[in-house]
């Protein structure tokens, strides 16, 4: 090996060093200019020396060329959903069903926060990344290895793990798959929101959509700049048990959330999903539940899957945020039907660590239903990805007034009809500009035409 490529191969170890101290343990050793100072020192001497460009350099986070598209790639084995439990006595009721299944053995869960973020499948072959897969529909995803690239948590070339395994479990060194969930820090999340609106463009609803949207732009440079996160939960090949694969992927230098527990019953795991239902406002990214899992891992085979969940695995789903605020004003959004939806302006509250201005109202009959008047002040909702809404009337407004849908459309003046027995209003006027470009934005999303950018 010449002079140039040790050097080049002792810088490329140096910042892998400190990626994972910075981005993975939270505990940078050097300054920001000093680490930029090495970046640039490699990436003259990989320039000026192409013949030992490798993949797996740190230089290659930096997001290449725009592509032209995402290619579809199914995935090693089914990325199911879990199925919920939504209280308390839903979480037994699946405790019940896991000693049922399983007898007179004992069995342990492994408790684990449940991000608000975006799947993802990352395979490592012969040591170095070689592919991101995102969810998709659970059998088959999207290609997105250069945007993953750019994520700092995400490890270009993992560690080498322990050093043994138990019983016939070896961990592997080169070709295994990483499971875990792509997030957007509440910080980030809220910056990107302020640049997108003061350049007049649509703000993100929540965190989970800002990272899924950031994750598949066609540029990955895009992408980088958004400081995305990734936490790992999930290896394949599995050591014998959950909470060995969790101290795995730990040592293979990927990110795992510490706030992991191995609940010896139901009454540990309830305790634990109860501390972070109270504590997840202490987190810098959003949660929205917790979920469980059996430990072992042949216990999990023997339990089994239904055809869309495993029955060894729960999701703990959170109570809805919710908060107080007033109504300021109602405005009338038309959709691509010509449906007529009023929705609440409200005064800006945070619900559950992000900003609200906006509740959807519906219909008519909604408004009536609530009792609304524009100045009262409401109970609003978010839960999950869902559009924030009004749950209920708290106090009327001192100069209060009623919302009174328009005779004509907001945007081309057109008739405004409500069919006998429908609860919608509607422009009937084929040529309205709203139509006509929620019309196309429907025609090329992801669903219908999936056109990205």
């Amino acid at each position: 090996m010449s002079s140039v490529q040790q050097k080049i191969e002792r810088l490329r170890e140096t910042l892998r060093h400190h990626d994972y101290q910075y981005y993975v343990q939270d505990a940078p050793e050097i300054a920001d200019a000093e680490y930029d100072a090495l970046m640039r020192e490699l990436k003259a001497l990989e320039d000026a020396h192409p013949e030992f460009a490798s993949e797996d350099s740190p230089t290659r986070r930096v997001g290449g060329k725009p592509r032209e598209g995402f290619v579809k790639v199914a995935h090693s084995s089914p990325m199911l959903s879990l199925d919920n439990a939504l209280n308390e006595e839903e979480l037994r009721a699946f405790d019940r069903r896991v000693r049922e299944l399983l007898g007179e053995e004992k069995f342990a869960y492994v408790a684990e926060l449940k991000f608000d973020g975006l799947s993802l499948a990352v395979h490592y072959r012969h040591g170095k990344l070689a592919q991101a897969i995102t969810r998709g529909d659970g059998s088959v995803g999207e290609d997105v290895t250069e945007n993953a690239r750019t994520i700092r948590s995400i490890p270009l070339k993992p560690r080498g793990g322990t050093q043994g395994g138990k019983g016939d479990w070896q961990p592997h060194r080169g070709d295994i798959e990483v499971r875990g969930e792509v997030v957007f820090n509440r910080k980030a999340f809220e910056a990107l929101n302020d640049e997108r609106a003061a350049a007049g463009l649509p703000v993100f609803a929540n965190p989970r959509n800002a990272a899924a949207g950031s994750l598949r732009v066609l540029d990955p440079a895009i992408t980088a700049a958004r400081k995305l996160d990734f936490f790992a939960y999930f290896l394949i090949p599995p050591p014998p048990s959950q909470s060995e694969a969790l101290r795995e992927l730990q040592a293979r230098g990927l990110k795992v959330n510490g706030h992991w527990r191995v609940c010896g019953d139901i009454d540990a795991l309830v305790a634990f999903c109860k501390e972070w239902e109270e504590k997840r406002d202490t987190l810098p990214f959003e949660i929205d539940g917790v979920v469980a899992k059996v430990d072992r891992v042949d216990q999990q085979q023997r339990l089994g899957w239904t055809a869309k969940a495993p029955r060894w695995a729960i999701a703990f789903k959170f109570p809805a945020r919710q908060e107080k605020t007033v109504v300021e004003n109602i405005e009338v959004q038309v959709g691509r039907t010509g449906v007529l939806t009023p929705v609440a302006h409200l005064r800006p509250v945070a619900v559950g660590g992000v900003t609200v201005s906006r509740a959807t109202l519906h219909n008519e009959d909604e408004i009536e239903r609530l009792g609304l008047h524009i100045g009262d002040t409401v109970l609003v909702e978010r839960s999950g990805d869902v559009i924030p809404k009004v749950v209920r009337v708290v106090a009327k407004g001192e100069h209060r007034h009623a919302f009174r849908m328009p005779k004509s459309c907001p945007v081309c003046g057109g008739e405004v009809v409500r069919a006998e027995g429908e609860a919608a209003s509607r422009c009937i006027n084929t040529n309205c500009p709203a139509r006509l470009k929620e019309t196309i934005l429907h025609w090329a999303a992801r669903s219908v035409m999936d056109i990205d950018g």
